[in-house]
């Protein structure tokens, strides 16, 4: 399963655009293939530091974070990325 992390605000203009993109683009998978975890960093900034963001939307597959509202196909190419990383992690193991 493939971990998408979206950081989003109260106050961000862009959010709720950055949202709908990454939870389409996860629709025409299918289900079990992503698991999305947003983080409203108005509730949890300590998660924001945690993680290194300091501007929204961001969004964070496998460890590869891009800010801003994401173009559905910069998704798929981390998508395919984070595919790549997975299976090079369980042919190592």
């Amino acid at each position: 399963m493939i971990e998408i992390v979206l950081f989003k605000s109260d106050s961000c203009a862009f959010c709720p655009r950055a949202e709908e993109v990454v939870v389409e683009t996860i629709n025409d998978f299918g289900p079990g293939i992503f698991k999305l975890t947003i983080i409203n960093v108005s509730e949890n900034p300590e998660a924001a530091e945690e993680y290194g963001i300091f501007a929204l939307p961001t969004v964070m597959i496998a460890g590869v974070s891009i800010t801003g509202i994401p173009e559905p196909e910069m998704l798929m190419k981390m998508v395919l990325g984070a595919k790549v990383m997975m299976k090079k992690k369980s042919e190592s193991s």
